[in-house]
């Protein structure tokens, strides 16, 4: 006996039984009009996917055979049940993707908010990742929308985050990271990463507007992102530590540094720029704005890349400490921030290490 799909398939087809194998990816799967999964809003029988977990090969497609043989028995007789299946049943989940889509979303907002911040995130990052989602909620289905965006580019990173998110929520077995690629750091432009005597010369910029020259001072001497500044208190009292109230990554405290720069420019005097937004980036492209029409010789991130590199070189913060006080995890502190060490931070490093 000829053990080919082709060939299995055409004794089926003699058969009468209504089902087919098919292969998918290097393992098999039953298709047949099939009654609605547990859960699925459908009410009538359809074409769908019953995966096998059985490796396409000729032994494979003996035990297939036999297994479309039993499904096949079954329909006739209105005896079909899926939970013989759903064990087995690793690359294909139940429902539809607009059911999961909305489920994320319900969860996403419950969790994050219903802000215009978090509006803007969903759609730009979570809906833009979907907008190529077909078909069944299958292995398959997930590949061909990670893959329908660039190779090695920001998108496809960020598709492929969300789409793992979405799987894992419908129980689809599927690991997307061999699809992310080599997008990283690595491909970003390099920074120019402020002095000390750059950063104070700078400040001069903003000396005829008290507000943005109190902006200025707190995002040096904490790191804060551009938003926070609007969104943040210092104490007056000793370490002037300041308290970020809401932002990009929630509420924390971060510590100056350097300390004499609060005191000198007496930064727990708050006098925030008059500025309005619905979302954080609003207030970001404000001091973005404010930046070039005083024509600043560095963005204003560049100021939080100086503050993360003087807590790790000069203070010697821990990087679990440093990466808390800035509002994300380690794994970012590394691979975003320390990557910009400039020549002249290592040479006062080793300079450190030979008086030792």
């Amino acid at each position: 006996m000829k053990w080919t799909i082709e060939a299995v398939n055409e004794r089926l087809k003699a058969g009468k039984l209504g089902v087919k194998v098919e292969a998918r990816g290097d393992r098999l799967s039953l298709r047949a009009t099939l009654p609605p999964k547990p859960g699925s809003n459908k009410t009538k029988p359809y074409q769908q996917y019953l995966a096998l977990g059985i490796y396409a090969n000729p032994a494979g497609l003996q035990r297939a055979e036999a297994e479309a043989k039993i499904v096949g028995g079954l329909l006739a007789r209105g005896e079909f049940d899926w939970s013989r299946y759903l064990v087995v049943d690793q690359e294909l989940g139940v429902g539809d993707w607009a059911e999961w889509i909305e489920k994320l979303r319900r969860d996403y907002f419950a969790q994050k908010g219903d802000t215009p911040n978090t509006q803007f995130t969903w759609k730009n990052d979570y809906e833009a990742a979907f907008k190529n989602l077909k078909g069944e909620v299958a292995i398959a289905s997930v590949i061909a929308a990670a893959t329908s965006t660039a190779a090695n580019s920001r998108s496809r990173k960020r598709t492929c985050e969300k789409l793992q998110i979405l799987a894992e929520l419908a129980r689809i077995k599927v690991d997307l990271k061999p699809y992310i690629g080599n997008y990283g750091n690595a491909q970003t432009k390099a920074r120019f990463i402020p002095t000390d005597d750059q950063i104070i010369a700078a400040r001069s910029l903003f000396e005829n507007s008290p507000t943005w020259l109190w902006a200025y001072g707190v995002m040096a001497n904490y790191g804060l992102r551009d938003h926070e500044i609007f969104f943040c208190e210092i104490s007056s009292t000793p370490p002037h530590t300041c308290h970020v109230i809401e932002g990009k990554t929630g509420e924390r405290i971060c510590y100056p540094l350097h300390p004499e720069w609060t005191r000198e420019w007496r930064l727990w005097e708050i006098k925030k720029p008059n500025c309005t937004g619905k979302m954080y980036r609003d207030y970001g492209q404000r001091v973005s704005q404010t930046f070039d029409r005083r024509c600043v010789p560095f963005l204003a991130y560049d100021l939080r890349h100086a503050y993360a590199i003087r807590g790790s070189v000069r203070y010697k913060v821990p990087v679990a400490t440093m990466s808390a006080w800035m509002g994300h995890s380690p794994v970012v502190h590394y691979q975003t921030y320390n990557r910009w060490i400039t020549s002249v931070e290592h040479a006062r490093v080793f300079e450190g290490l030979a008086k030792q």
